[in-house]
């Protein structure tokens, strides 16, 4: 029986080769109860980093009425939505790259999203360390975050169902992305939510 990959390993690959990292979680075959369980681990772990950083940080100015200061103020409403939002990835990569003739299983999805947001948190606890010590470069490393998310989303999700041109993927991340943006801003202005920097109706 071959011995599972530690955490550092999954880091280290998902660093140098993303796709063998995913590859490593598909091989492990864990159940649906243990793919959940770790995805909330995962969750807990980055509400406490984002709640660190947003001290660091200090309080931001918002417009009247926006969401901001009370998610801020509300860690158990934040992480509600930031899990229901992740969720909705899970269910998104599995079923649009089903759609598309991929073969990953929902657990596996669970587990990419899982590892995806855990890498994040590394890079977020560098982020933390650099606005403490450097605090200029902290722009920096949030435009590193935004190229690792893209690049380790496309790579996790091309190994998960066994696609084999990223590019194609990436570009199918994109357009989902976008259609779900669009759907979910008109939901929000049906029910009434205030989007930051929109006129309110009058």
């Amino acid at each position: 029986m071959s011995q599972r990959p530690t955490l550092l390993k999954l880091l280290e690959l998902s660093a140098r080769r993303p796709q063998e990292a995913m590859q490593t979680v598909k091989a492990m075959q864990l159940s649906s109860p243990v793919a959940w369980q770790v995805f909330a681990l995962v969750l807990v772990i980055e509400l406490i980093f984002a709640h660190i950083l947003g001290l660091l940080l200090g309080p931001v100015e918002t417009p009247e009425g926006a969401l901001g200061p009370a998610l801020a103020l509300n860690p158990v409403l934040l992480g509600a939505i930031q899990g229901c939002l992740l969720i909705l990835m899970v269910f998104g990569i599995h079923w649009v790259g089903r759609a598309f003739g991929g073969t990953g299983r929902l657990e596996d999805a669970i587990l990419l999203m899982a590892l995806l947001q855990f890498a994040l948190i590394v890079l977020q606890a560098f982020e933390i360390l650099l606005i403490v010590i450097v605090p200029a470069l902290a722009a920096g490393v949030l435009l590193f975050n935004i190229f690792a998310f893209f690049y380790l989303l496309t790579s996790f999700t091309t190994a998960l169902h066994g696609f084999t041109r990223p590019p194609l993927v990436f570009l199918g991340i994109l357009l989902t992305g976008l259609g779900a943006i669009f759907a979910l801003s008109i939901l929000l202005a049906i029910i009434g939510v205030t989007i930051p920097g929109t006129p309110p109706n009058v």
